[in-house]
């Protein structure tokens, strides 16, 4: 599985005030607060049947998503939080369930989804104070892909847009950052695989690989000029094997420049995502709570790169 940037999961964990009258959601909130997640979703949902007017009943509906979502099943989580924003519209927590939704896309792997779910979000919630996360996020998607431009765009456009966000001064240093994404050393798979075609190995030594394309090119000499050397003695019993062994050295010479300058440059690439990574945890934003509006929590855990 590819390398992933630093791609956080967002996971909304509202407060264990009761939103809701009387002690209708303590045992939910006390299973909730315990990590059984699994069976607080089903209190949740119970509520739900059994109270569907209470007051805040919305906030039990953003529970069951949560607590799925906390469980990691992320495939329920997304119905869940769904049910929210069509059945609550009017509901302060439908921003924050609309985030929650591509969130849990992008940690199911489809990415693009996720993407397109986050803009759709800052489309309709510019204001919220998520959206600066949501494209920050958005930026870090970018970052896996290697679309270092895109990437320097949308953090630029969070310090613009976003002045006083907490995302604004670290999301325009990263923009900074990427800026020299474009300068990054890097090394031609074509032009290594000609150069091996040429002189074995040396597209291996142009790949930073000096010793192994020294020995690639030594075995080729010695199998080459032993091949000569039994044909001119007419050992072709000999001569034939040995210039087998030769042109299979040749051609790996080939293949394995090529590899080593792929190699060459996913090292670099994984050596600025390092940076770009490191950058992100010292900002301190990732790992963190942050108390937002309404008594909800919002927990950052670091997912994978």
């Amino acid at each position: 599985m590819k390398t992933l940037l630093f791609i956080s999961a967002l996971l909304f964990l509202p407060t264990l005030s009761m939103p809701v009258s009387g002690q209708v959601s303590d045992f939910a909130d006390s299973l909730f607060q315990e990590g059984d997640y699994l069976n607080a979703a089903h209190e949740y949902k119970r509520i739900l049947f059994l109270h569907p007017n209470a007051p805040r009943i919305d906030f039990v509906a953003f529970r069951v998503a949560a607590s799925y979502q906390n469980a990691g099943q992320l495939e329920k989580a997304i119905p869940a939080y769904q049910f929210l924003i069509d059945t609550y519209p009017n509901s302060t927590l439908v921003a924050r369930a609309t985030n929650n939704i591509a969130q849990c896309h992008i940690l199911l792997g489809a990415r693009e989804q996720g993407v397109v779910s986050l803009e759709n979000f800052l489309i309709k919630h510019k204001g919220s104070d998520l959206a600066p996360l949501a494209r920050f996020t958005i930026g870090m998607l970018h970052i896996d892909k290697n679309e270092w431009t895109q990437a320097s765009q949308v953090w630029n456009d969070v310090a613009s847009v976003y002045p006083d966000s907490p995302f604004t001064e670290v999301s325009a240093r990263l923009a900074r950052i990427v800026k020299n994404a474009d300068a990054l050393p890097r090394r031609s798979p074509t032009v290594a695989g000609v150069l091996s075609v040429l002189v074995p190995g040396s597209g291996q030594i142009y790949s930073g690989k000096a010793i192994d394309g020294l020995s690639t090119f030594m075995s080729v000499a010695v199998f080459g000029s032993a091949s000569v050397y039994y044909t001119s003695k007419e050992r072709y019993e000999v001569a034939v094997p040995v210039a087998v062994l030769g042109v299979f050295f040749y051609g790996n010479s080939i293949y394995q420049s090529i590899r080593a300058a792929q190699t060459f440059n996913l090292q670099h690439e994984r050596h600025f995502r390092s940076r770009i990574q490191q950058e992100i945890r010292d900002s301190g934003l990732f790992g963190a709570r942050l108390t937002l509006q309404d008594n909800t929590k919002l927990v950052l855990w670091r997912s994978r790169f």
